[in-house]
């Protein structure tokens, strides 16, 4: 008693964890709080303090790619930007307008004299001692001290506007083409030129011939020469006075302005950005004996700058966040409405989830191992290429091998993203498992015998050392044939690691989640199994049955690329529960005698019905697994008992219910169940045919292929019309090979052909199989339905 309530208990318990929606949300937050705890970041205690010369005690390499200053290379690029700026000289267009106001308004001064003494014809002209006072202010107007001789001249030459003219000529071409106060200083710009701006229109110029200019000195050897064509007509005195004149007026009207070229320089340094070279992730720094030298310490420093102490309650929570949205989003998004996991939803889940776990927990040993080895390797895990030996393929491996390739690629995802956070986020980390797992997921896919595992294993070492070697050529910045090899051998090893750990977790999978796989399923359709020798023994006409359905299935299923391995199997096992009452199903009756005629239609059904049962139980007991209980189960679906109920009805009974006579079902949910049904029904039928010719095979084979789709019975599996063509085809090969004709051999006594018996009933009748051909109780055929899979077969 207490027995049974303990039994009672752990199924309620199963039940709840296989049926109940908050057990999905429970493991959820389960393994989402677990990676979070095991992946609390901690405090970085490294130090990278190390002095020119120093031995390196250990070896260093970089856990991430972050850039340095070269700052050699900063500061000639500074200079160079410096010394390419052209300087800016200002340009005094305004000179000359001021020289030549001077000169007039000086000229004027003794001029007025003069020409008021004109004006009064009576006063004698001004003598040069009364033009002589004006000297100081002449002097003063024209910015230039003149001697008492120069003043004479012009005196005597009554300060003829001409002389005026000639001045203001002379110095306007030598001002027009440009007098610079240094010309040395100003030809050492030569190579780059200058920045030539007008000074109050502030338009500027480049100007690249410096040569053109003049210097000081220069400008007043130019006064002789561009006077020389000006001068030649006046006496010598007067040319010398002009010359020396022009000589002393002239000014530089070209100047270096400092604080615009200042200016102009800090406003180029200031665009200018430092130079930076990139240290890549996995970089090796130093290596452990090496003595520093300096660009080394450059590396080091800049290294300690990028170890910044991380907030570990936001990382942690930033963990926690990663990886609960990325499992929910990959749930909604892929798995929740998969057809391959619809049925017991939940044991796929949590199969998934545990796997999961366990992988992750491969993945955090394995850097538990590497750290404890090697303890200062903590500060550098996501770089170190050991990771490539861990078996995470296997996880890829296995739920193809249960749930499908592309569950088993979805789950690749959220697995490598997972592992990659492990190792510090690295990306290296996630490609490789991606591609790796996703590929170990391929070469298993529909090849499930043992030997393809150990293929499927070297393939993947292969394909590992192609991606090893790629993601070394990604990160190292220079390739290190030492580093090369070890992540080779790492990557070979952890894909043959991954194929032996799927071999020896399949059985365990097996056992655990009442799983098939199709190496389970070869073992079951050894016909040496113990279920199959009591059927063969027991119910002899049932085993016969249950092999040429098993042979129509498997070919049926390799027509239309379904699991023909499956199909087979349920085949052998889909007529097991016939064993409890083997004797009321005419495949059995080897006497004669039909126990159901002693029954009524009622009873009858409900033993025909009740072999679905006992099937289930006794696949239970032998543990066949779900695959194969599904397809007993399925097997019939929700099909009618036609001859009993017409029985019923012919009897009678008109309260007889139609719904008394129908399997439980449900009816076939996959391609494979659905052709075992069709195979059932079509092998009773053509046995019990009188003259099987091909084409009352042909015939029969299309009508209750039709009758089944017309009742409805395939409308919840993935059958097309186009498959139950192939399917229908696939029969009538077989079949007709079978019951193919024979040479009717004489008796050697009486030399006449032997004829068969013909049974007392008539025809055979399969009395636990729809019948097509029955008729009802007014003796009118029951009506049919229109659909007609016309050519089906053909």
């Amino acid at each position: 008693m207490k027995k049974n309530k303990n039994e009672n208990n752990i199924n309620q318990v199963k039940e709840y964890l296989l049926t109940s929606p908050f057990v999905l949300w429970m493991m959820l937050i389960l393994i989402t709080f677990v990676f979070t705890i095991t992946h609390y970041p901690k405090h970085s205690n490294v130090s990278y303090s190390y002095n020119i010369g120093d031995v390196a005690k250990r070896d260093i390499k970089a856990p991430k790619n972050f850039f340095i200053e070269d700052i050699d290379a900063t500061l000639i690029k500074r200079n160079e930007i410096k010394e390419s700026v052209r300087n800016v000289y200002d340009f005094d267009a305004n000179l000359l307008k001021k020289i030549s106001s001077n000169i007039e308004g000086a000229m004027r001064i003794p001029e007025n004299l003069l020409k008021e003494a004109d004006k009064k014809s009576a006063e004698p002209a001004p003598t040069f001692a009364i033009i002589l006072e004006t000297k100081p202010e002449f002097e003063e107007k024209l910015g230039i001290t003149i001697s008492k001789d120069v003043y004479s001249i012009l005196y005597k030459n009554q300060f003829s506007p001409e002389i005026a003219t000639k001045i203001l000529t002379i110095i306007g071409k030598i001002l027009n083409n440009g007098i610079v106060a240094n010309k040395e200083i100003l030809l050492k710009e030569a190579h780059k030129g200058i920045i030539l701006r007008t000074i109050g229109s502030k338009t500027e110029r480049t100007v690249n011939n410096l040569k053109i200019f003049y210097g000081p000195d220069q400008a007043k050897a130019m006064v002789r020469i561009e006077g020389q064509p000006i001068l030649k007509e006046i006496n010598y005195n007067l040319s010398n006075l002009i010359v020396d004149l022009c000589q002393r007026l002239l000014l530089p009207n070209i100047t270096l302005n400092k604080n615009e070229t200042e200016k102009r320089i800090k406003d180029t340094e200031a665009q200018i950005k430092p130079i930076l070279y990139q240290i890549k992730a996995g970089e090796m720094i130093l290596r452990e004996g090496e003595r520093v030298d300096k660009i080394q310490l450059v590396k080091l420093l800049a290294l300690q700058e990028q170890a910044e102490q991380k907030d570990i309650f936001i990382s942690s929570t930033g963990i926690a966040l990663i990886t609960f949205f990325s499992i929910l989003a990959t749930y909604l998004l892929f798995l929740k409405d998969h057809k391959r996991i619809q049925t017991d939803h939940n044991k796929h889940i949590i199969f998934l989830a545990l796997g999961l776990i366990l992988y992750l927990s491969f993945a955090k040993f394995s850097t538990y191992i590497a750290q404890s080895a090697s303890p200062e390797v903590a500060w550098d895990i996501s770089s170190i290429s050991f990771f490539m030996i861990i078996p995470i393929p296997a996880a890829a491996m296995v739920t193809c091998l249960f749930l499908g390739f592309d569950i088993a690629v979805f789950f690749t995802i959220i697995l490598s993203l997972l592992t990659s956070l492990a190792f510090n986020g690295s990306f290296e980390v996630f490609v490789f498992f991606f591609l790796s797992s996703a590929s170990a997921a391929y070469w298993v896919k529909g090849r499930q015998e043992r030997k393809n595992f150990i293929v499927a294993g070297f393939k993947l070492a292969m394909f590992n050392v192609v991606l090893a070697l790629s993601l070394g050529f990604y990160s190292l910045a220079q390739p290190d044939v030492i580093i090369f090899a070890k992540e080779v051998l790492l990557a070979f090893c952890g894909g043959l690691f991954s194929a032996t750990l799927t071999i020896g977790f399949t059985p365990l999978i097996e056992i655990v989640f009442d799983y098939s796989s199709d190496s389970k399923l070869l073992e079951f359709s050894n016909l040496d199994r113990p279920l199959i020798k009591r059927l063969m023994i027991e119910a002899p006409g049932t085993y016969n049955h249950s092999i040429i359905v098993a042979t129509l299935s498997e070919a049926a299923a390799s027509a239309i690329e379904a699991s023909n391995l499956k199909a087979k199997v349920m085949g052998y096992y889909h007529d097991i529960g016939k064993l409890d009452k083997r004797l009321y199903f005419i495949e059995n009756q080897a006497d004669g005698k039909n126990r159901h005629d002693k029954l009524s239609p009622s009873m009858s059904a409900l033993i025909l019905i009740d072999h679905v049962k006992k099937g289930v139980e006794l696949a239970k007991k032998y543990k066949l697994g779900k695959e194969i209980i599904e397809g007993i189960i399925q097997h019939h679906g929700t099909s009618l008992i036609k001859y009993f109920y017409q029985k019923s009805i012919t009897s009678g009974n008109e309260t007889a219910k139609e719904e008394d006579f129908r399997y439980p079902g449900p009816k076939p949910q996959t391609r494979e169940a659905a052709i075992v049904m069709l195979a059932d029904v079509v092998e009773a039928a053509v046995r019990a045919l009188e003259r099987p010719t091909p084409s009352r095979i042909q015939g029969r084979v299309k009508g209750l292929i039709n009758d089944i789709f017309a009742d409805g019975q395939l409308e919840e599996c993935e059958l097309t019309l186009k498959d139950l063509h192939q399917i229908a085809k696939s029969f009538n090969n077989i079949l007709t090979s079978i019951y193919h004709s024979r040479i009717e051999y004489t008796d050697k006594s009486t030399g006449k052909n032997q004829e068969k018996k013909k049974e007392k009933n008539g025809t055979a009748k399969d009395l636990d199989r729809q019948s097509t051909k029955k008729e009802n109780a007014n003796g009118h055929h029951p009506p049919k339905d229109k659909t007609d899979l016309k050519r089906l077969g053909l």
